[in-house]
């Protein structure tokens, strides 16, 4: 009974994180070609008229679609370091919403859109909800809820 829930558990956490990378890359290319000066203000190049899409933020946004991609394949594979890798950065993502806060309220200097920044905050809040689940399936499953090694 037990084998057969943390199956269904690993799953369950294989595909979240997967649509959640698929998401986040469908997002990133949105925000590209909407608003491609948010690249541009990330990356500090200057934008002009003429260059809507410059070469370096259109090879910023591929370098980033292939870690995506390498993200996903770890998932599917389960590295055990992946495991830790999307926790440690799942969990510091609650960093985010105190940070949007001050942003939106004048603290901290802004440069993005608002609409931006909230997107941001939900995707943040999201992470940090998959890094609690990670956290119980670890705690009573195992990484990947494969399953705890025994003490010898």
């Amino acid at each position: 009974m037990k084998d057969t829930h943390q199956r269904v558990l690993l799953r369950r956490l294989e595909r979240v994180l997967i649509a959640f990378f698929l998401l986040a890359a469908l997002s990133l290319l949105v925000v590209y070609f909407a608003d491609p000066s948010i690249y541009t203000k990330t990356l500090t190049l200057e934008s002009t008229t003429t260059d809507r899409y410059p070469l370096p933020a259109t090879l910023f946004l591929v370098g980033i679609l292939v870690f995506i991609t390498v993200l996903m394949v770890g998932v599917m594979r389960h590295w055990r370091w992946l495991f830790w890798l999307i926790l440690i950065a799942f969990g510091f993502s609650i960093l985010q919403i105190p940070a949007t806060i001050l942003q939106l309220t004048g603290v901290i200097p802004d440069s993005f859109p608002v609409w931006y920044s909230l997107y941001r905050m939900g995707v943040a809040l999201f992470q940090a909800v998959i890094a609690v689940w990670m956290i119980y399936i670890y705690r009573h499953y195992g990484v990947w809820a494969m399953g705890k090694k025994k003490k010898t």
